[in-house]
């Protein structure tokens, strides 16, 4: 067996400010689209670093014909991990854009990185990691 990791979907109950923070945080549009029908009617806005097909896709997806999910609650069923060159400016900029700063950076030599942890609009959390301070 072989498998591999390309695509990682994440259900949103309101599409458009989660793209717009996701975007403020550096990754790009590769695509929108809306297709489904009834319990699986969603409406999506596919995402990644490169802007393309070619680095791991964050897919937003709302179920249009669904109520909007539960707020999740920390440490919540599972977070999302992105590697980050400067930790302490994108909780910054996550605060600015409508997320949350749930843990804010400090560093981690048991790991040899700097960690944090934010919130999406909808409280989805996010590690941040990245180098040690100083380093």
């Amino acid at each position: 067996m072989s498998i591999s990791m390309r695509f990682t979907k994440l259900v949103v109950g309101d599409l458009a400010p989660c793209e717009a923070f996701y975007v403020a945080m550096g990754l790009k549009v590769v695509s929108r689209n809306e297709g489904g029908e009834l319990e699986v009617h969603q409406e999506q806005c596919w995402l990644s670093a490169s802007g393309d097909m070619t680095s791991h896709v964050l897919i937003l997806s709302r179920f249009v014909e669904l109520p909007k999910p539960a707020r999740p609650v920390f440490p919540g069923e599972a977070w999302l991990t992105f590697s980050d060159v400067d930790v302490d400016a994108t909780c910054a900029a996550a605060e600015a854009n409508g997320g949350s700063v749930v843990r804010a950076g400090e560093d981690r030599p048991e790991h040899g990185v700097r960690a944090a942890i934010i919130a999406d609009p909808e409280g989805h959390h996010i590690e941040l990691v990245g180098p040690l301070k100083g380093n």
